[in-house]
């Protein structure tokens, strides 16, 4: 099993506001049943505060390449456009895949 990573990076005083907007449209995008969207709270050893960025994972779970990529040319691409047409200059979007080993 795959499992694709967006993490959103935003401004920690737009937090509410990006969740707010954020968390209907993840839903409505992530792989239905296999996905999953999360808020990082501590990262080094320090708890996430007002002063760091608000870090927000959306995961999802698939079963190929393929699948990864068919899905990120469909949902996700215009997921993160619309994402910095709102939130930029002050946030930004990375993503990773990785395979599960158990």
């Amino acid at each position: 099993m795959l499992i694709h990573n967006a993490t959103f990076m935003v401004d920690p005083h737009r937090g509410a506001e990006f969740l707010e907007w954020f968390a209907p449209l993840a839903r409505k995008a992530g792989p239905e049943g296999k996905s999953r969207l999360s808020v990082m709270r501590q990262a080094g050893g320090e708890t996430a505060g007002e002063t760091q960025a608000l870090c927000v994972a959306f995961q999802g779970e698939f079963e190929s390449m393929e699948d990864v990529a068919a899905w990120t040319s469909k949902r996700l691409r215009p997921l993160v456009a619309a994402f910095e047409r709102r939130f930029a200059p002050d946030a930004m979007v990375f993503t990773s895949v990785f395979e599960t080993i158990f």
